[in-house]
């Protein structure tokens, strides 16, 4: 079997070598090993911020002396799909040319913590843009990698075929 990038090896493996251009970071950070630690990484914060809610990251104390879910990182708080799903893509990096069809489950994720930080934001007004900033810029960065890596996989299945 050819090692070249592009190519199936027998364990199903596809390859990691993306047309990006000349940007190394962006080649890296697309490989769909490093982009499921990377999204796992994300739902571990996702975790801790609701462990510890007393933070100012996230709890903040307003002019009217009353506390508030505020803060840089209010829009991971109430996510309570991280546990598994963190499990999840660090169960699928160890072979993530078996699992391919797990970065349409990243995006449909990202899509809908981009969504629900909207929603908390302009419609009921929970959390100010401070606290839906963060959470939406991150989600879009994994949600554009991941389909990326959906599309790019696709193109390279019909070119082999």
């Amino acid at each position: 079997m050819s090692e070249l990038p592009g190519t199936r090896g027998e364990a199903g493996d596809y390859g990691y070598g993306k047309s990006m251009g000349d940007n190394a970071f962006l080649q890296f950070v697309q490989q769909p090993r490093i982009l499921l630690v990377l999204l796992a990484a994300w739902e571990v914060v996702g975790f801790l911020t609701e462990l510890f809610t007393s933070n100012a990251l996230f709890l903040e104390n307003h002019n009217s002396g009353e506390l508030a879910l505020d803060g840089v990182l209010a829009g991971r708080a109430l996510g309570w799909e991280s546990i598994p799903l963190a499990v999840l893509y660090i169960y699928c990096a160890r072979n993530p040319g078996r699992y391919p069809r797990i970065f349409w489950l990243a995006m449909i994720e990202q899509a809908a913590a981009i969504a629900a930080n909207l929603y908390h934001w302009l419609i009921t007004h929970d959390f100010s843009f401070e606290s839906v900033f963060i959470p939406m810029v991150v989600a879009a960065g994994l949600g554009l990698l991941s389909f990326l890596n959906v599309f790019q996989q696709r193109e390279q299945e019909t070119r082999l075929a």
